[in-house]
């Protein structure tokens, strides 16, 4: 691999935002990506899309599960040696009910998925991501995660398992940020029309125009145009609202 290629992780692939990052990701000059789905054998328009552009690694990867992200890792070790860039995009949305009737099932459900997924990604990659000359870890956030907005959804299960994710990122941003160069942050991707979020849309519960819905290569594009512009001191241990560019209040 050039010494000057662009590395990539984006896990979630298979499907919606993580998809789209994929794909306009592969089709830049330079770049490698390493694609993560649950079934790979599964992810049809995955898999066409790295048959196609040549560039895409399909990586078995459920987080937290231990196997599968050392064996992440060592894929993009041995074919990378390093990583730029991860999308920490992967994620459940676990039935929507109020904390006041959400059985520990789902509560479980969204921690271990949303919170510990990113978080033994990060470790696993972190010695990857030292050898980047501008290493940069985006967790995939939501509004619904926000203290602040504190928007009245009952996706509570949902939203706790996000704010969890804000501060545990917000904590690398701590801790590696000044020190190491990371650029760790999270965004909100606006209420993109997808597979998980398809209840929600469906019940529309703020009575939104359609403007307000994106399709996932919107909401990727805007992603990007924060992310390939990210700086430690602009962009590090923020919350960012992708559809406007500006700051989520935690």
């Amino acid at each position: 691999m050039p010494a000057a290629e662009t590395v990539y992780v984006v896990t979630g692939a298979n499907r919606g935002i993580g998809l789209a990052l994929t794909s306009i990701l592969a089709r830049r000059p330079g770049t490698l990506v390493f694609a993560t789905a649950r079934q790979p054998a599964k992810a049809d328009e995955l898999n066409g899309l790295a048959k196609e552009l040549g560039n895409i690694e399909v990586v078995q990867y459920e987080g937290p599960d231990a196997e599968q992200t050392k064996a992440l890792a060592d894929v993009v070790e041995k074919k990378a040696g390093k990583v730029d860039v991860v999308f920490a995009n992967a994620g459940v949305a676990p039935p929507s009910l109020p904390v006041t009737t959400a059985p520990p099932e789902n509560l479980l459900l969204g921690f271990n998925t949303n919170v510990l997924g990113p978080i033994t990604l990060f470790q696993a990659l972190w010695p990857l991501l030292q050898k980047s000359s501008k290493p940069q870890f985006v967790g995939v956030s939501s509004g619904l995660g926000s203290f602040g907005l504190n928007f009245p959804v009952e996706s509570d299960a949902y939203s706790l398992s996000k704010v969890a994710l804000n501060y545990a990122v917000k904590r690398m941003a701590l801790w590696h940020g000044e020190k190491d160069g990371l650029i760790a942050w999270v965004l909100s991707p606006g209420v993109v029309i997808t597979e998980m979020s398809r209840e929600f849309v469906a019940r529309n519960p703020f009575g939104w125009g359609p403007e307000m819905f994106l399709q996932p290569e919107q909401s990727a594009e805007a992603i990007l145009k924060i992310a390939d512009n990210a700086t430690v001191e602009k962009t590090g241990g923020r919350f960012w609202d992708v559809t406007t560019g500006n700051e989520f209040p935690w």
